[in-house]
């Protein structure tokens, strides 16, 4: 390491240690944009895209095998290791994408996740939501805490209503409720149970 990189480092770790020192707060959520993926990914970085023909573009997860869509989740192994009928492949497949659920949650962050995730990150939460096929499976996925989940039921249920009341005592701005509204229903209408 070279006496620049150990000068910055020395400084960071000083003003890191002085503001806790001081009772002051380091927001490192801008940092975000340097972590990697925590979203697991079906293949490699060596995959460079789909190899299958287009009227069998789903690929198997861990042999060379093709199948048509309507294979996928037809309660028949298709897939040499089962691949196509995985419980959590066949609920995502009917929910939200990861990447709406994930930028839902992104512009909704600084109410929904403490309240309803438990401050877990938003990827976390979103690939959940995507793959969970109830309330105590979304639960025991991210760790949720029984106050999370007293207020997802709340959250979900004020949804079913139409009454906004519940989320915005939860600290939701008045401005989120049709969003909010829109993206509980859609994962109730996709199956998720509470």
């Amino acid at each position: 390491m070279s006496l620049t990189c150990r000068i910055e480092l020395a400084v960071a770790i000083a003003v890191v240690i002085c503001t806790c020192a001081c009772g002051m707060k380091i927001d490192f959520s801008r940092l975000t944009h340097h972590r990697r993926s925590y979203i697991p990914q079906k293949r490699g970085s060596e995959c460079t895209g789909n190899p299958c023909p287009a009227d069998k573009p789903f690929l198997c997860k861990s042999s060379p095998t093709c199948i048509a869509l309507k294979y996928i989740c037809d309660n028949t192994f298709d897939c040499e290791d089962g691949f196509d009928e995985e419980k959590s492949l066949c609920t995502a497949a009917s929910r939200p994408s990861i990447d709406q659920l994930f930028n839902f949650l992104t512009a909704e962050q600084q109410w929904i996740i403490p309240k309803l995730f438990g401050g877990v990150e938003p990827e976390f939460a979103a690939h959940g939501l995507a793959v969970a096929s109830d309330i105590d499976d979304l639960s025991m996925t991210l760790g949720l805490t029984p106050e999370n989940v007293k207020n997802l039921h709340k959250a979900f249920q004020a949804a079913m209503e139409g009454d906004e009341r519940p989320l915005l005592a939860m600290n939701m701005p008045e401005r989120s409720w049709h969003e909010v509204q829109y993206m509980l229903q859609q994962l109730l209408d996709s199956g998720f149970k509470l």
